[in-house]
């Protein structure tokens, strides 16, 4: 092929990239008009997100079903500290439920599958909830939210952050299974200057999900872990940790809920959290919070509760204690700050590779 003939297609396939870049953003805001949108809006959004995604960041970033690469703490003990490193806009998850079901479901419901957010940083998935059809998550009525996992790393706001839900319900068997929520949603916030908790709903297919989520501004990263360093988490006690920042009011997001269960804890003691990552600006608070309690259900007895506050960092580590009478834990909170890149890019290549 001519040089000529290279560069041709070099520039059409630019041109249909930056027409389906801009198709795309406006899909994922919702902003065609009304008579435009199907039925299943953001069913339809999610039908067409892969073929989309891979024409525009397929080249650079990898396969559809890719997760990130980037990982939490980032800047924590990089000296000195990058100047592409900085404090960013970022989004705060704080619990996706299902708000309703239809046509003729019922529950419980036993849900599998996945939600994850995608960012401009690297446009891969982010996983905040990921389960097989063994592992399957029981949901009620008086209890319908998932159990989150993620994020991974910060969700960083430049640009639409998309939300991408594929859940099932499992059946008797897997001919029986069906869709409960299919959505590609876009959230953006370039009109909001301050941090802001915010609610939305999505309907499809046989569900409406209820996302919860804040946009924190000027943020940095917080990774937390949490070991007992003295007695031991006593085996009739269940647990739940969780954590609020200052600007959020009383609105905690769930790093640990045990329900019924024991509380997970390793050998050496580490507390293992479902959730590790948080968002927290840089002028505010964090705040975590360990709760105990014993029995199940409504017939819950001897609930002992304690807090510990941390002042943000750009970099480097925090410590604080909670103390629940029956033993003692230590918090540790990794500070970092955000960036745009998926730096190195060279290293991030050779890692897909």
């Amino acid at each position: 092929m001519h040089a000529d003939q290279v560069a041709l297609r070099e520039e059409e396939r630019i041109k249909r990239a930056a027409e389906a870049a801009e198709a795309y953003e406006r899909r994922m805001l919702g902003e065609e008009e009304e008579d435009d949108q199907p039925e299943d809006f953001y069913a339809s959004q999610a039908s067409n997100l892969r073929d989309v995604w891979t024409e525009l960041w397929g080249d650079d970033f990898g396969s559809f079903d890719d997760t990130t690469l980037i990982d939490p703490m980032r800047f924590t003990d990089k000296a000195p500290v990058p100047s592409y490193a900085c404090v960013l806009q970022t989004l705060q998850v704080f619990s996706i439920n299902v708000a309703a079901i239809r046509e003729g479901l019922k529950w419980p419901l036993h849900v599998y599958g996945i939600v994850a957010v995608r960012d401009s940083v690297d446009h891969n998935r982010n996983i905040m909830f990921n389960r097989t059809r063994d592992n399957y998550q029981i949901l009620t009525e008086k209890d319908s939210s998932l159990v989150l996992t993620g994020p991974s790393r910060a969700v960083i706001v430049l640009g639409p952050v998309t939300l991408e839900v594929e859940l099932k319900l499992k059946g008797s068997n897997k001919s029986e299974d069906k869709v409960l929520s299919f959505i590609a949603a876009g959230f953006d916030f370039h009109d909001y200057k301050d941090s802001r908790l915010m609610n939305r709903d999505c309907p499809s297919m046989l569900s409406t999900l209820e996302f919860t989520f804040a946009y924190v501004v000027r943020s940095v990263e917080a990774t937390i872990s949490v070991q007992v360093t003295e007695g031991s988490w006593l085996e009739d006690f269940h647990g739940q940790v969780t954590a609020c920042t200052a600007s959020m009011g009383d609105k905690n997001f769930v790093l640990l809920d045990s329900g019924d269960d024991k509380v997970p804890v390793d050998s050496d003691g580490t507390v293992k959290l479902s959730r590790r990552v948080a968002s927290v600006e840089l002028a505010g608070e964090l705040a975590v919070y360990v709760r105990a309690w014993q029995g199940a259900g409504d017939n819950t007895t001897e609930i002992v509760e304690d807090k510990v506050l941390f002042k943000p960092k750009k970099a480097s580590r925090s410590y604080g204690e909670c103390d629940v009478g029956f033993c003692k834990m230590k918090f540790t909170v990794a500070w970092s700050l955000l960036s745009y890149c998926p730096e190195p890019r060279r290293s991030y290549h050779e890692r897909r590779n």
